[in-house]
């Protein structure tokens, strides 16, 4: 794997995603940077960071071997994988994913994902995956709904650079194992719904133009989110047609 290291970059992800258009082979680089300009998260939300206190970081994977349809494979495998890296420093309990990709600290959010993937005919191609990990900062913006770093946690400070590598030798072991192993697939979706936030649990969600009590009982082959009303009635939700409520 190749890092190449910015002190600012407008965006990591979009930095590879040039790269990639000038038909680079970017597979297994690594672009990280102290400060990002214009950190993306899902549709127009941003992603906010002191410099030089958190992980902001892209790398590049070869998912050829998967399928377009089951693109959602890759969003699990990199949860699972943010997940698998935070358990040796935070209490594993207090881990979850909050559907599709965010990663939380009980009901804050401490890391971010953004994936970008290329697709060829049926199959997938190179896979752009940015991360925004809150490590060092203690103090966030009053704009940011639910912040959580992991130095607030514990009190201590961590080595950016460890984490880094801990993480993507993690995502890189674990994309090789789909690849290489049939089983794979499963064992990630069961620790992907194990540590699914909210799941099998009464909570509030916007949806259709109002506030409902449903409950997330799993999710599709295409990751559209399942839930269930008081009434039974199932709902499946895609990304930005159902929100979280406190």
């Amino acid at each position: 794997m190749k890092i190449t290291h910015f002190k600012t970059l407008e965006s990591t992800n979009q930095y590879l995603q040039n790269l990639l258009n000038e038909g680079i082979d970017i597979v297994d680089n690594i672009v990280v940077t102290d400060y990002q300009t214009s950190g993306k998260g899902q549709g127009k939300n941003v992603w906010e960071s002191e410099d030089g206190k958190n992980l902001l970081f892209s790398i590049a994977l070869d998912m050829s071997f998967l399928k377009a349809e089951n693109q959602f494979i890759l969003t699990q495998i990199v949860s699972v994988t943010m997940i698998n890296v935070l358990k040796n420093y935070l209490p594993e309990e207090s881990l979850f994913i909050k559907w599709p990709n965010d990663i939380y600290f009980n009901d804050k959010k401490i890391a971010g994902i953004l994936i970008k993937n290329e697709i060829k005919g049926m199959m997938m191609g190179t896979s752009i995956i940015g991360i925004g990990l809150n490590v060092n900062q203690t103090s966030f913006d009053d704009n940011l709904p639910n912040p959580i770093s992991m130095k607030m946690i514990t009190g201590n400070d961590y080595d950016l650079e460890t984490i880094l590598n801990n993480i993507c030798l993690e995502l890189r072991a674990l994309s090789l194992e789909h690849k290489t192993n049939a089983h794979s697939p499963q064992l990630t979706a069961h620790s992907y719904i194990k540590h699914l936030y909210r799941y099998n649990q009464w909570a509030s969600y916007e949806h259709e133009g109002s506030v409902k009590e449903m409950m997330i009982i799993g999710y599709d082959q295409f990751g559209r989110l399942i839930l269930k009303e008081k009434n039974d009635r199932e709902v499946v939700c895609d990304l930005k047609e159902i929100s979280f409520k406190v």
